[in-house]
């Protein structure tokens, strides 16, 4: 989770972890592209930097920047956060310092650091290793094994992503500018003329989030008060280049077309191996459309030269959006749901092979 406000307390923090962990276990390949491009954010944030000469800023500082970790005190405004390309700006044009933190304070501040994360990626390992070793020994996989390895693929991706970022950071970095924001907004020009959305500083990069981009979210007496008081965990960032983006795809690939495995597999009873299977094919065709449609999405913005933003574009304009992104959603969901509860409901009656363990000791070599 990014950093929460000061206003926040447990129980609001901890329903928040509720429904992204639900979230999580019904589409963890939103965690893997939003984990994509924190990181393609952060690696580009260290690029602008080192321009500047700044080779103090590593991906730990820009992962913390675009969580939350440093809030802005000005004169004029209320405190607000900055990501990482609003910080590189406020730097480069000399209105702050570089923060005065080192990666080794960041992580000071982070629950958790990159060795207990590389255990947790072993324990899931393993659990994939006991699978292929029942595939090589024959055995049957349950579904709900299946789907467990399903979500491990996109789990280790997220954890390579997620190496270098802050886990649990509760406390934000403070940076006092005495430069007013209204004339660091004279200064910038007619890119800064417009009111802003979220923070002063949206006109150097705008917070690209989901829910919150719709109008009705972002009026001024809408749920969210001017300026954002900490940054919300649905920004996404632009991915990085076409090679993220094949390697992401591949990832979501393997991920929903592992489901196809139990195709065949013994279930209770005819009726839930036909929904298995029409739940598997329409996951797969969601996933095709959502695909389809970003890649002309993504297309278009290159050809106008814009910044492509997750949400932003065809997703808000109706109907296309209506047709290409929002039944296909709800309909991939639901899918996810069947499939997750056809999975558990087989647990009643398991073919008898299902019990049986991988007899590893048979498989080393022993001396007499």
């Amino acid at each position: 989770m990014n950093l929460p406000a000061s206003h926040e307390g447990l129980l609001r923090q901890s329903w928040r972890r509720f429904r992204w962990l639900l979230l999580g276990a019904l589409v963890p390949e939103a965690f893997l592209l939003s984990a994509g491009g924190q990181w393609a954010s952060a690696k580009r944030s260290q690029a602008d930097m080192k321009s500047l000469g700044l080779s103090d800023w590593t991906l730990v500082h820009g992962f913390y920047a675009d969580s939350g970790g440093f809030l802005i005190h000005s004169q004029d405004a209320p405190p607000f956060p900055a990501n990482a390309k609003q910080i590189h700006y406020l730097v480069k044009n000399k209105y702050v310092p570089l923060p005065d933190i080192t990666q080794k304070e960041i992580f000071d501040k982070s629950k958790g650091d990159r060795f207990t994360k590389t255990v947790a990626c072993f324990q899931t390992l393993w659990f994939m290793t006991q699978c292929t070793g029942r595939i090589i020994q024959g055995l049957p996989v349950s579904p709900l094994e299946y789907q467990t390895c399903a979500i491990i693929i996109c789990t280790l991706t997220t954890y390579y992503y997620w190496l270098h970022k802050p886990l649990d950071v509760q406390t934000p970095t403070i940076i006092k500018m005495k430069t007013p924001i209204a004339a660091i907004l004279i200064a910038a020009g007619p890119a800064a003329k417009e009111p802003y959305r979220y923070t002063p500083l949206d006109f150097v990069e705008a917070q690209a989030h989901i829910m919150s981009l719709f109008p009705r979210f972002c009026r001024d007496n809408g749920p969210y008060r001017k300026p954002f008081r900490r940054i919300p965990n649905d920004r996404n960032p632009q991915l990085l280049d076409m090679r993220q983006r094949a390697f992401l795809g591949i990832n979501v690939i393997l991920f929903s077309t592992l489901s196809f495995a139990e195709w065949y597999f013994t279930f209770p009873s005819a009726i839930e191996k036909t929904l298995w299977r029409c739940a598997c094919v329409t996951a797969e065709a969601c996933l095709f459309i959502h695909a389809l449609a970003d890649a002309v999405g993504n297309r278009q913005r290159r050809k106008k030269g814009g910044e492509y933003q997750y949400i932003e574009g065809y997703k808000l304009r109706m109907p296309i959006g209506f047709i290409f992104f929002w039944i296909p959603f709800f309909t991939y969901l639901g899918a996810r749901l069947l499939i997750i509860g056809l999975a558990v409901s087989s647990l009643r009656r398991l073919p008898i092979d299902c019990y049986t363990t991988v007899p590893w000791a048979s498989m080393l070599p022993h001396i007499s």
